[in-house]
């Protein structure tokens, strides 16, 4: 197998050949068709998240160890597995459920293993997508695609999702409110893709990026350029001077997050999901005065996730923009996406006979 590793933070990844792993147990081996580029994977690289005073949560002291191959937004095609792999046939195409938690704390056993105190999952603790092989622990984190792409499909195990579990904490939301999504990237096009399947409510986009807030427009929702006018100013003239019912904060710094909260009117709620870094300042006495809700959100669960591949392989919403890659080219995207660069996802390649020599 040819995998794309992370030997140490901060450093490029390498390439690395191995055997092909052989799997025990419940295990299965799936040949990746396809691997999604996240902005975790950045952090993952950098080795920290800012959270906010010059201070930084490093990835190590959250168990992450090296060297480790990332990736977590995996379609692939199962290749072999365990004595014990129960329900799962050779050949059968899976997008893969990478945030697999413990199995015995409260967490995993409600059914919510990606808020599992010590987590397990696929390109952050073990070995993920960025390779030609990966090694799931068990058929139970496999998912039917329903016949999407593996290219469209990989993504929607983590920014689909994510997505969608911050649209869910949104709601309800009448056809008369607002709603505010501040960034306009990866996780805001599938927002922008999932909003009219879930609520008739109004929504106003907000970036910093021309080619982004033109995609969002081409889809038919209103798009503010937060650097050229006051941002919520802007939101006002389109809501109301009360504001709106719920933002959703994709980016999730100390400037937007203080933002998403002043455009708030009362029982307004504010959904945290952007891990770009920083901290959060509000003035404590008007959540109570205004009974705002302020809540975080990761991911989501199995479940969740089986209802998002449902809910698009019925409705057929229009598909992500997609950049495809072959899977050498994993530095360079990950170089794009600290910079910003492109539209919607990229997504890695596995192609055995098409590497260039090192």
């Amino acid at each position: 197998m040819i995998s794309l590793r992370l030997a140490e933070f901060g450093s490029a990844l390498s390439k690395e050949e191995s055997p092909d792993p052989e799997p025990r147990g419940s295990e299965v081996l799936l040949e990746v068709l396809a691997c999604g580029v996240c902005h975790s994977d950045l952090h993952l690289r950098e080795g920290f998240y800012k959270i906010g005073s010059g201070e930084k949560l490093y990835v190590k002291d959250r168990g992450v160890r090296l060297p480790l191959t990332p990736g977590h937004e995996v379609v692939g095609r199962v290749k072999s597995f365990g004595p014990e792999a129960k329900g799962v046939s050779i050949g059968a195409t899976r997008l893969v459920y990478p945030w697999i938690g413990c199995g015995v704390c409260e967490e995993c056993e409600s059914g919510l293993p990606h808020l599992c105190s010590s987590p397990r999952s696929l390109g952050i603790y073990r070995d993920g997508g960025y390779s030609d092989r990966i090694l799931v622990p068990d058929p139970k984190w496999l998912l039917d695609t329903k016949g999407l792409e593996p290219e469209f499909a990989c993504s929607y195990a983590c920014a689909g999702l994510t997505a969608y579990g911050a649209l869910k904490k949104a709601l309800p939301l009448k056809s008369k409110d607002h709603l505010v999504v501040i960034g306009a990237g990866g996780l805001g096009l599938f927002a922008a893709q999932l909003l009219g399947l879930l609520t008739e409510a109004k929504a106003i986009f907000l970036d910093l990026e021309d080619s982004r807030l033109a995609k969002i427009r081409e889809l038919g929702f209103v798009a503010v350029d937060s650097s050229k006018v006051n941002p919520s100013e802007e939101v006002r003239k389109i809501s109301g001077p009360n504001g709106v019912a719920s933002v959703i904060d994709f980016v999730n710094n100390s400037a937007t997050s203080s933002l998403g909260f002043s455009l708030l009117k009362k029982n307004g709620r504010l959904i945290s999901v952007g891990l770009f870094g920083g901290e959060i300042r509000i003035p404590a006495p008007i959540i109570s005065l205004r009974n705002i809700t302020v809540r975080g959100s990761y991911t989501g669960s199995p479940a969740e996730l089986e209802e998002l591949l449902a809910l698009v392989s019925e409705k057929k919403p229009s598909p992500i923009p997609v950049r495809k890659r072959d899977l050498e080219e994993a530095n360079p995207s990950l170089d794009d996406l600290a910079e910003g660069k492109g539209i919607g996802r990229t997504v890695l390649i596995p192609n055995r006979n098409g590497w260039k020599d090192s």
